[in-house]
Order: structure tokens, then C-alpha cells, then sequence
């Protein structure tokens, strides 16, 4: 039996026992982590252009690096993960390991990687370079979501990992491109000094 498959089945057993706790960490996580990290970057944007005076330009920064901060690396890496799970079908445990359970409702396609992760490593990995404590708080409840995942039966603890590496690396490598191909205040990025409170 495989590291993966071991930890999946422990997980479960684990899982079956706390479907409650499972059931809103695999699953709602994401939610707080997107809610986080808006109602952080909407406060700073905020700070800048104040809504009451300038609310054409508090739009339009908000929509304009948001987009580019957030948007772009998050979208980038969500599109190869889809892709990759369509070129490598890798069946999900609660389908391919027997006595696994699904504790949560999913479908029974490919698992390989883990979207949510990929998603909300890219999101966390966008933020770090502004806000260092808000991205590791975040970390840690993307943390929860990917042992919930597994314990839920949808995702190899390998499935998670490579969702963590890809959502980290795309977000790195484009934050890289924009800084060193192209200058940030063409894009009307703000440095990340400014941000780093």
C-alpha cells in the first residue's frame, strides 16, 4: 500500500467521525480565504482613493489591480490545473480505494490536482507579496482545507501537494514576469512596500 493510499484511508476512518468539521473544511474554506483576502485589499484600495471623493477612481484602481495582483495569477493558474486534470485522469479515492467513503458530495472526476488548493495557493502566494501575516493565516486555513479533502475521500494527499506547487509556482513566476519583463506602474501597481502593513 502506498504512502497516499495510507494516509487517505487514515484520514477517512478519522473523517467519518467528524463529518461536520470535514464537511466545512473541505469545502468553505475557500470562501474565507477569498472574503479575507478582498475585504484586506478593498480596506487598502480604500486608503488611497476614498469612496466619498473619488469613487470613479476607487473603481477603478480596485477593478484595475485586482485584476493584475489577483485576477490574472489566479486565472492563469486555475486554467492549467483544469487542464491538467483533463489530460491525467487520476481517479479519486472514494472511487479507487476500497473502504474509502465520500463524506462530502463530488463528482467522480479526475482528482489530479487538487483545484481548491491550486486556487487558494495562488490567491495566498498573490497576497504574500503585499501582506506577509494575512498570507500566512490564510496558509494555515488552506492547510485545514487540504487534510479535509483528503479525509473527505476526494483527494490523494499527493493531489494536494501538487495543487500547493503549481498554485505557488504560477503565481511566483508571474509576479516574477511583471516585475523584472515589465514596469508595475504601467499596470498601475503600487509597490510592495506600500502594502506591506
Amino acid at each position: 500500500m502506498s504512502i497516499d493510499t495510507s494516509l487517505v484511508r487514515s484520514l477517512n476512518t478519522w473523517g467519518e467521525h467528524h463529518r461536520f468539521l470535514v464537511r466545512i473544511s473541505s469545502n468553505d474554506l475557500v470562501y474565507a480565504v477569498i472574503l479575507l483576502a478582498i475585504l484586506w485589499f478593498f480596506n487598502k484600495i480604500l486608503k488611497t482613493h476614498p469612496l466619498k471623493s473619488d469613487w470613479k477612481g476607487f473603481l477603478t484602481t480596485l477593478l484595475t489591480k485586482g485584476l493584475f495582483i489577483f485576477g490574472i495569477p489566479v486565472g492563469i493558474a486555475t486554467l492549467i490545473s483544469e487542464l491538467i486534470s483533463k489530460l491525467y485522469v487520476r481517479q479519486r479515492p472514494f472511487v479507487a480505494v476500497p473502504n474509502v467513503q465520500l463524506l462530502v458530495p463530488h463528482g467522480a472526476d479526475g482528482g489530479m490536482p487538487s483545484h481548491h488548493i491550486v486556487f487558494m495557493v495562488a490567491l495566498i502566494v498573490s497576497v504574500y507579496f503585499y501582506q506577509r501575516r494575512l498570507a500566512t493565516f490564510l496558509a494555515l486555513l488552506t492547510v485545514l482545507t487540504g487534510i479535509a479533502r483528503v479525509a473527505a475521500g476526494i483527494h490523494y494527499p499527493s493531489d494536494v501537494l501538487v495543487g500547493a506547487v503549481l498554485g505557488a509556482g504560477i503565481a511566483y513566476l508571474y509576479r516574477w514576469g511583471l516585475v523584472k519583463l515589465i514596469d508595475p506602474r504601467k499596470l498601475l501597481l503600487v509597490s510592495a512596500t506600500t502594502y506591506n502593513h
